[in-house]
């Protein structure tokens, strides 16, 4: 739970709030769920909550807002005998924010059984919206922003493909109905992509920011202009039409609006719902007079109504919040884009059953899409050879570690014997083992061995440093690397670097005879293949030394 003070003066200070909190279980404020409504954007609002730390470690944690509206987010704790602050929202570039993201986020760290008590100041120039306070651990953090992202770029290129697709047919046919259809699009993307702040990622200013805002009005103004032309209510709906006209008339002044002030913003909520709600009515009546393509509009428009309605309604507090209405409005959106495609798609055909004019046009328009559908036919075959190179490359990888499997060291150690046997150069081997691993497996598991290798396989991959190079698996426990173009010496100083990087990574052994944390046995060969010496024989020869530097003690490099 989360305590908020409203201050209506905006002159409010963090000593100010601070000393005036309840003596014993909070400050002074109304006690709320973490997610607050912000009904006016002349008051600052501070977010007060508790953080404790109960273990005996300390502990990080991520401190984020889940949306990107407010021109300013500030963050205070103690710290000693002063505050620590931190600032993001608008009013913050990225880059000076303490995670350059396009929501105001904090990074918190707590030590050990410590309680810290967090000041969150809000205060934002969009009124009649919605915002809630969230706590996560970094990896958490990480996975919801990488789904987050990930969803919105699939959006953001289905619906662009639409959009390309319809502006395709506009520049064939030069309908003003596809045109319209195209703005109406674009500008719903345009309103998606700045909404969600992404914006803020290509340098937008907090003033820039406020000003691109008002580009949802031309999702209105495009959408009252697309509908007059796919019904023809110039003719068939003349009174109805004269409302669609009043309608884009009125966004547009609202846009102007909020342009100059983005605090007009909330007015285009309350326009938006009757203006949304008309076109859902307008689409109903079409269906009764027989319109036609109406079916379709009507079916687009309950998609699209669904999901701006329920977000104006969430975002005004009228209804419970939850992460699936919250971003209902972009499958709905893109719902209506599909279904208004397969419209002006369908309207193409019945144009050419009723004029035989357009039969070149139609001609010309089958050549584009065979020559389309041929690109995408290659492009699609391009594809699966890819993924098939992918398949063959994944087939010489190990499952658990992700290294080079035996196949793959096998062929890699032919392919580079025979070329360095052309330029006349050396290559060395180095055959490593992890020191008592079975003793390993045995006091922690399988699960714990497995994790082990997969830290050990990563850290030879950082200490190789050239793309020649080749690390893998050759056994259980037991690692190849294959350095081309390198003599003992350089073997043995990259051999000695590993054995240090994982002797550094302090895995605890308690089992092993040798030290109590996890090392590694290292044997080193290097040979041209002009002495006469087999690639095998190589390996062997570092299988060799390997042995032998088991034998002496093992956690060391030796050279054959």
């Amino acid at each position: 739970m989360v305590y908020v003070i409203m201050d209506p003066s905006e002159s409010l200070t963090i000593g100010e709030i601070a000393s005036d909190q309840v003596s014993g279980d909070g400050p002074a404020g109304t006690l709320t769920p973490s997610r607050i409504y912000i009904k006016s954007p002349n008051v600052d609002y501070w977010l007060i909550f508790r953080l404790r730390n109960s273990s005996d470690k300390p502990v990080n944690r991520i401190l984020r807002f889940d949306e990107p509206f407010a021109k300013d987010a500030s963050i205070y704790y103690r710290e000693g005998d002063g505050w620590r602050s931190q600032s993001a929202g608008l009013s913050t570039p990225i880059e000076n924010r303490p995670i350059h993201n396009r929501n105001p986020i904090f990074p918190v760290d707590i030590e050990p059984n410590e309680t810290k008590t967090i000041y969150l100041k809000l205060h934002s120039n969009y009124g009649m919206i919605t915002i809630s306070i969230h706590c996560d651990e970094p990896e958490a953090f990480l996975n919801w922003e990488l789904l987050q992202t990930a969803c919105y770029m699939f959006y953001f290129g289905a619906t662009s493909a639409l959009v390309a697709y319809n502006l395709f047919l506009f520049f064939a046919l030069r309908e003003k109905l596809y045109l319209y259809y195209v703005l109406h699009g674009s500008s719903y993307i345009s309103w998606v992509f700045i909404y969600s702040g992404f914006d803020l990622y290509l340098g937008a200013t907090e003033s820039t920011h406020y000003q691109l805002n008002p580009v949802v009005i031309l999702v209105i103004v495009f959408l009252a202009l697309f509908t007059r032309q796919l019904l023809q209510t110039p003719i068939n709906l003349p009174k109805i039409d004269k409302v669609l006209v009043a309608i884009a008339g009125t966004a547009t002044a609202l846009g102007v609006a909020s342009y100059i002030d983005i605090r007009y913003y909330h007015y285009i909520t309350f326009f938006a719902f009757p203006a949304y709600l008309f076109f859902m009515l307008l689409g109903i009546y079409a269906v009764m007079k027989n319109i036609t393509l109406a079916g379709y509009y009507l079916l687009s428009m309950g998609l699209y109504f669904s999901g701006i309605i329920v977000l104006a309604l969430l975002l005004m507090g009228l209804i419970p919040y939850n992460q699936l209405l919250r971003y209902l409005y972009m499958p709905g959106s893109l719902a209506e884009f599909t279904t208004l495609s397969l419209a002006l798609a369908y309207r193409v055909r019945l144009l050419q059953n009723q004029n035989t004019l357009f039969q070149q046009q139609l001609i010309e328009t089958e050549r584009r899409t065979k020559e389309r559908l041929e690109r995408a036919v290659a492009e699609r075959t391009d594809a699966l050879r890819k993924a098939n190179a992918e398949l063959e490359r994944m087939a010489k990888k190990d499952g658990l570690t992700g290294l080079a499997n035996r196949r793959l060291l096998n062929e890699r150690l032919r392919h580079e014997w025979k070329r360095l046997a052309r330029e006349n150069r050396s290559m060395a081997a180095i055959l490593c083992d992890i020191d008592h691993f079975k003793k390993f497996n045995d006091q922690y598991g399988h699960q714990g061995g497995d994790e082990c290798l997969i830290k050990v396989a990563r850290t030879i991959e950082r200490c190789l440093h050239r793309p020649s190079d080749l690390a893998g698996r050759y056994g259980g426990e037991e690692f190849l690397i294959l350095l081309p173009n390198t003599d003992t010496a350089g073997a043995l100083t990259t051999a000695e670097r590993i054995r240090s990087a994982i002797e550094d990574l302090a895995i605890e052994h308690e089992n092993s005879e040798t030290s109590d944390r996890l090392t590694m046995s290292f044997g080193v060969a290097a040979a041209n293949p002009h002495e006469g010496v087999t690639a095998e024989q190589l390996v062997a020869a570092a299988d060799e030394s390997l042995y032998r530097a088991k034998n002496q003690g093992r956690n060391q490099v030796v050279r054959s």
